[in-house]
C-alpha cells in the first residue's frame, strides 16, 4: 500500500498536505518508490525489446541477451534517475537560495523524487504519441520547475541577519 499512497500523493503535488506526507517518508521508501515507478513506466519498452529481438541470434546468445537486458537495463535506468534527481535537487537548492527558504538538500532530494512522477508519466505518454524529445523534455522541466517553486515557497523564510 506504500507505493500507491506515495503515487497518489505525488500526483496531488504541489498541494501542501501531500508534500508534507511525502516528506515524512524515509529515503529508502523514496528510492523503492522510484524503482517501482520506473519499472512500471519502462516495462512496455522492455517487453517490446525482448519481443522484437533479432532473429539471427542463437538460443544461447538469445538467453544471454535476455538475462543481460533484464539485469543491466533496470540498473542503468535507476542509475540515470538517481543522478538526474540529484541534479534536479541541486537546481532546486539554487531556487531555494534565491527564494531564501529553510530547506536542506535531503528534503529537496526527496521532494524532487516525488515531483518527477507526473512529468515522467507525461513524458512516457508523449513518447508513445511520437512527440519530439525536445518538447517532451521542455514540458518535463517546466512542470518540474513549477512544482518545486510551489513546494519551496511553502517553507518559512530564512530569518534576516541583524
Amino acid at each position: 500500500m506504500g507505493f500507491l499512497d506515495s503515487l497518489m500523493n505525488s500526483l496531488r503535488l504541489p498541494k501542501k498536505e501531500a508534500m508534507f506526507r511525502l516528506n515524512r517518508k524515509g529515503i529508502t521508501h523514496t528510492i523503492g518508490y522510484l524503482f517501482i515507478l520506473l519499472a512500471l513506466l519502462f516495462l512496455p519498452d522492455m517487453v517490446a525489446t525482448i519481443v522484437h529481438m533479432e532473429t539471427n541470434l542463437t538460443e544461447i546468445s538469445r538467453g544471454r541477451y535476455v538475462v543481460q537486458f533484464l539485469v543491466f537495463y533496470p540498473l542503468l535506468i535507476i542509475f540515470i534517475i538517481l543522478v538526474g534527481i540529484s541534479l534536479l535537487a541541486a537546481a532546486s537548492l539554487l531556487l531555494r537560495r534565491v527564494l531564501s527558504r529553510k530547506l536542506i538538500y535531503q528534503q529537496l532530494w526527496k521532494l524532487s523524487a516525488y515531483a518527477v512522477t507526473l512529468p515522467l508519466i507525461l513524458s512516457v505518454v508523449l513518447k508513445y504519441m511520437e512527440v519530439p524529445d525536445r518538447y517532451s523534455a521542455l514540458l518535463f522541466l517546466i512542470i518540474f520547475g513549477f512544482f518545486m517553486y510551489k513546494m519551496i515557497i511553502v517553507y518559512p523564510k530564512v530569518p534576516a541577519k541583524a
